[in-house]
């Protein structure tokens, strides 16, 4: 079966559309559309420079998003995600990946956000990214196949001590419950 795109925006004030999968790895593929580019970027975070960046945010502070092109490329950026991204790999549109990487982990409940759309910050919430993200890709994927909202998805989150087997219960449940509300 081939792996499905879960749309998505990001949370600044210019909102940018990109879609996400996350595999059974633990990696993160984005895939973005750039305006003068034919056709859309694919990105891939690897799961090992995914837990790095878990270990940086592991101290428990708020994080800068610090992800400016111009900054980053001059080295005048503050420290921040998207400067450790920058050191991950050098490479100012894989730093810039770290806008996506906060609107996934926010909606997935890793990162909490201040919810400011200019000096954006995160902090940790989860230990657990990889099974919160999982978790969150199969019912973004699940409400988009139903038509409802990503903007509403935290209405339809399910809590994340059960497990897969119940998630799937639940969504062949609310699936059930749409076709015989008619």
């Amino acid at each position: 079966m081939p792996a499905s795109w879960s749309p998505s925006h990001t949370l600044g004030i210019k909102q940018k559309a990109f879609s996400w999968r996350i595999d059974g790895r633990g990696n993160i593929f984005i895939k973005r559309k750039f305006k003068k580019a034919r056709f859309p970027r694919i990105d891939k975070i690897s799961f090992s420079h995914l837990e790095k960046l878990y270990g940086f945010m592991q101290d428990m502070e708020w994080k800068n998003l610090a992800n400016g092109a111009a900054k980053l490329y001059m080295g005048t950026e503050k420290d921040g995600i998207g400067k450790f991204l920058y050191r991950l790999r050098p490479e100012v549109p894989y730093a810039q990946l770290s806008s996506q990487l906060a609107s996934i982990f926010y909606h997935s409940e890793v990162w909490k956000w201040n919810e400011q759309k200019r000096g954006m910050k995160f902090l940790l919430l989860s230990e657990d990214w990889k099974q919160k993200t999982m978790h969150y890709y199969l019912i973004s994927l699940s409400l988009e196949n139903d038509g409802i909202s990503q903007d509403r998805s935290s209405e339809y989150m399910i809590i994340e001590t059960q497990g897969q087997e119940e998630v799937h219960q639940k969504v062949k449940q609310m699936k059930l419950s749409a076709f015989f509300s008619y």
